[in-house]
């Protein structure tokens, strides 16, 4: 009987743990798909899981290791080598002793050589230290090309994220269309039934609820299409449709702060700036080309071929000191110098069209932004024109004063007004990102978002 109780206990145990499993699994991929994501929590995932910001990641390593190789050359090279060679013939004396002359080799047939070696590059005046800082900046660049990548694929996601906003938004603004013409053609078919409508007002209001459930399936098709695009740059590969976010088009946080946007440095003037950078170091090295190198190292080991026995193992070492200078060099040099003095000059016309480029950028955004408010606010008095019109034709629509026709226009212009004042709101927004992303702001860290 206790056995029965205990049998019965790990069962129920069993049960209780497969149940909890279940949910468990049920609301994680709950949460992967139905969970609400604010922008700065897609933001955040893409700086995360990105494979293009990977690949810019790495390539930080790569520059980071070119740096520790550069750092070498001002160590000393240290190498350990053994060798064996078979030589024959070998140079002989004869010493001319008694009837039979002594024949005695001067070099052994086999030569065995065991050696340490050290050499070290006493003054090579001042290369290693600019390939060393060449190194550096090379580094730097790839750290604002991580930044840069980051900036682009941020941006391109805060912009989806507002398309689906704006998306949802109008698609909701389609079914109040079609809720109330929906409303207008069950009023019309009572009408119709007392002899007060004709068919035609039927067919006419039919017609209006088609055209603008077509709109909505549209709509309803680029919102796919839109979160899908965001769950690339996520790196989320499956259930892209499924993504829910959270937040609303409201210009209002953005219209009282857009004064306060400070400028960054932007990306790619940064990298031309260093580009210039490493174009200098170049030129310096160009400019060393025909100066000596000075070296100095030494050997030590062990090998045979000493008198006067030939095959013994003995110690040895050597010192030496020597200096390198280049005599000619088929005027490599100088092509060297020239090269190197157009690239900075290209370099510094290069610089010089990016901060246009950008100056302009920045003008264009402000412009932009201006007008778009601009637009929102014709919009807002434009929709309270179209709201007060609704009201007034229901009424005289009620009282037998317009036609059906007439209220389905006055209702289809304030639908209009709805989506006009959402797509200026959309418009100021997309413009106040634009500004940012002119400035170089990171829009992650933006209290904007």
């Amino acid at each position: 009987m206790k056995k029965n109780k205990v049998t019965v206990k790990i069962a129920k145990t069993k049960v209780l743990f497969g149940v909890l499993i279940f949910f468990g699994i049920h609301i994680m991929n709950g949460q992967n798909t139905t969970d609400s994501l604010s922008l700065q929590n897609v933001l955040e995932i893409i700086l995360e899981n990105n494979p293009l910001l990977k690949q810019s990641e790495g390539k930080i390593k790569i520059t980071q290791s070119n740096i520790d190789v550069a750092k070498s050359y001002k160590y000393p090279k240290m190498i350990f080598e053994g060798s064996f060679t078979y030589v024959d013939p070998v140079s002989e004396v004869a010493l001319p002793i008694g009837d039979n002359p002594i024949v005695l080799p001067l070099f052994p047939n086999d030569n065995y050589n065991v050696y340490a070696g050290v050499q070290y590059v006493l003054y090579d005046f001042g290369r290693t230290k600019e390939v060393i800082n060449i190194s550096k900046i090379e580094k730097l660049i790839s750290e604002e090309g991580l930044e840069a990548a980051q900036k682009q694929l941020t941006y391109a996601a805060t912009e989806l994220f507002t398309t689906i906003l704006f998306t949802e938004s109008a698609i909701n603004v389609q079914d109040e269309l079609i809720t109330s013409l929906q409303r207008n053609l069950k009023r019309i078919n009572g009408f119709v039934d007392n002899g007060l409508a004709t068919s035609f007002d039927q067919v006419n209001t039919d017609v209006r609820i088609t055209s603008a459930q077509n709109k909505k399936v549209g709509l309803q098709n680029s919102l796919n299409n839109l979160k899908l695009h965001l769950g690339e740059l996520m790196g989320w590969s499956t259930n892209a449709k499924e993504i829910s976010i959270k937040g609303v088009l409201n210009i209002e946080k953005q219209r009282n702060k857009k004064a306060v946007i400070t400028e960054e440095i932007r990306n790619e003037l940064a990298i031309a700036k260093h580009i210039d950078s490493i174009l200098v170091s170049g030129q310096k090295l160009a400019n060393k080309g025909n100066l000596p190198f000075i070296t100095i190292g030494g050997t030590t080991g062990f090998h045979n071929g000493y008198l006067p026995d030939l095959n013994e193992f003995r110690f040895n070492y050597a010192a030496f000191a020597k200096v390198t200078v280049p005599i000619f060099q088929g005027s490599k040099v100088k092509h060297e110098k020239e090269i190197s003095k157009t690239k900075i000059e290209n370099s510094k016309w290069h610089l010089k069209e990016i901060d246009t480029k950008i100056n302009t950028e920045i003008t264009s955004a402000l412009g932009t932004l201006e007008n778009a408010y601009k637009q929102y606010e014709n919009n807002k008095i434009l929709i309270q024109q179209a709201k007060i019109a609704v009201q007034q034709a229901r009424k005289k629509y009620e009282n037998q004063l317009i036609t059906n026709l007439d209220l389905l226009d006055t209702e289809v212009v304030l639908s209009g007004a709805q989506l006009s004042l959402l797509e200026s709101e959309y418009k100021c927004i997309m413009a106040q990102y634009k500004l940012q992303q002119a400035k170089g702001i990171k829009i992650w860290q933006s209290t904007f978002m």
